[in-house]
C-alpha cells in the first residue's frame, strides 16, 4: 500500500524510473511481499518473461486467436475486459482456460498482478512481441 512518492527513491535505485515507473508501482505493489520484489516484475514488462512456457497445441491455438484480436491502440485499464470479453465470445472459453494461458504468454507466471494494470504498461507492441 505504499504510495509511489515514498517508494520512488526505492524504486529509481533498483533502476524502475520514468514515466511509467508511478503506474508500473501501482500495478505491482499489491502482490509484491518487498519493495525489491518490483525488479523482476520490472523486467518482464520491459523485455518479455524470462522462460517462455510450453503450450498445448489447444492453448497454442487459442492464443494465436487471442493476439489476432488485440484492439488497437490507445489502450487503458478497460482494455484486458474489452479483450478477453471478445475472446470468450468468440472462441467459446472461460475462466482459467481462458486467462491462464494469455497470463502465462504475457508474463510468464501463473500469479502476479491484474493483467488488466499491466497490459496498459505493455502496450499493443509489447503485446505482440509475447504472441508464442
Amino acid at each position: 500500500a505504499m504510495p509511489f512518492a515514498v517508494a520512488a527513491g526505492r524504486l529509481a535505485a533498483l533502476g524502475i524510473e520514468g514515466d511509467r515507473a508511478e503506474p508500473f508501482w501501482l500495478a505491482v505493489r499489491g502482490n509484491l511481499e518487498r519493495l525489491a520484489d518490483a525488479a523482476p516484475w520490472w523486467r518482464i514488462v520491459n523485455d518479455g518473461p524470462q522462460e517462455r512456457p510450453a503450450f498445448t497445441p489447444e492453448d497454442a491455438a487459442f492464443l494465436d486467436a487471442a493476439f489476432d484480436a488485440l484492439p488497437p491502440e490507445p489502450w487503458d485499464g478497460t482494455t484486458w475486459k474489452a479483450w478477453t470479453g471478445r475472446l470468450k465470445e468468440t472462441t467459446g472459453r472461460k475462466g482459467r482456460a481462458l486467462f491462464m494461458p494469455l497470463r502465462l504468454a504475457l508474463t510468464g507466471r501463473e500469479q502476479g498482478p491484474e493483467l488488466a494494470d499491466l497490459l496498459p504498461l505493455l502496450g499493443r507492441e509489447g503485446t505482440l512481441a509475447r504472441r508464442p
